[in-house]
């Protein structure tokens, strides 16, 4: 009988040594063998490290402390002081501004207590007294005039007609009424600076001594550039202007503004009849 053996075939050495480098410890020992550089696994780079920094000194800190308060502070003091120049400057501003205004009114206008009004009359209670107000001597000053003592002379002072509108040199009106209340009085115009207006072919001055009376000392002046008939004011040129009524001699119970009612006697109203 016949036995069936299977048939091998004879590992050589080649075929040994390729079944060995198969292995792993086998191939780093061929490697080392034949001095290959073994493959080395990769590594992460790590960021580089900041050198470490020496402690600061602590007074060093403090001293930085100290300046940023201190910059902090004079800014500050700083913003304060100009809140502060700001602040003054619109103050003083507005407190110039409001002093010129007010003193500007009171020599040109003057109040309750230094002038007294009758119509379009102003008189200024103490001009020519020596306790006078400041206001009442810039009023006299800028005018160019120099007052008598109320106890001589009393001043009256019209720049604006009975309707309240300015009075005109190109403009006639009527000045009538009853004769003012004193031994003497006097009429004249002038401009805003004081100076007496040419009166051209007419009169300068109209007096209590040269004027025409009608009944019961009733006044009638014209004030004109054109010649007028009776009471003629001899008016030229266009600006401005001012009456000035002084009247001599007369007492303080004949003022429209104290007094009893039958010492009163109201001044002449000053009527615009036209202009050109």
């Amino acid at each position: 009988m016949l036995r069936l053996v299977r048939w091998r075939r004879p590992a050589t050495a080649h075929r040994k040594r390729r079944r060995d480098m198969s292995k792993p410890s086998k191939l780093r020992d061929l490697r080392a063998t034949l001095a290959l550089p073994a493959a080395e696994p990769q590594r992460r780079t790590a960021a580089p490290r900041a050198a470490p920094q020496p402690p600061r000194n602590r007074s060093i800190r403090l001293t930085g402390v100290i300046d940023g308060l201190a910059v902090r502070a004079g800014r500050r003091f700083v913003v304060r002081i100009a809140g502060n120049l700001i602040e003054l400057a619109v103050y003083g501003t507005v407190a110039v501004a409001i002093g010129l205004a007010s003193a500007w009114y009171m020599m040109d206008y003057g109040s309750h207590l230094t002038v007294e009004r009758d119509g379009p009359w102003q008189r200024w209670t103490i001009a020519g007294a020596v306790g006078a107000d400041p206001y009442t001597k810039a009023h006299f000053a800028r005018a160019g005039w120099l007052p008598l003592s109320t106890a001589a002379a009393h001043y009256f002072i019209a720049n604006k007609d009975s309707t309240g509108e300015a009075l005109y040199a190109d403009c006639d009106y009527t000045l009538s009424g009853l004769a003012p209340a004193g031994r003497r009085w006097t009429l004249a115009a002038f401009d805003l600076q004081g100076r007496g207006l040419d009166p051209g072919a007419g009169k300068a001055v109209i007096a209590s001594t040269t004027a025409l009376f009608g009944p019961e000392s009733s006044l009638s002046v014209r004030l004109a550039q054109s010649t007028a008939p009776g009471n003629w004011l001899g008016l030229t040129g266009a600006a401005r202007m001012q009456l000035l009524l002084t009247v001599y001699g007369r007492t303080d119970k004949a003022v429209t503004a104290g007094g009893t009612a039958a010492a009163k006697r109201p001044l002449p109203s000053l009527i615009r009849v036209g202009c050109r």
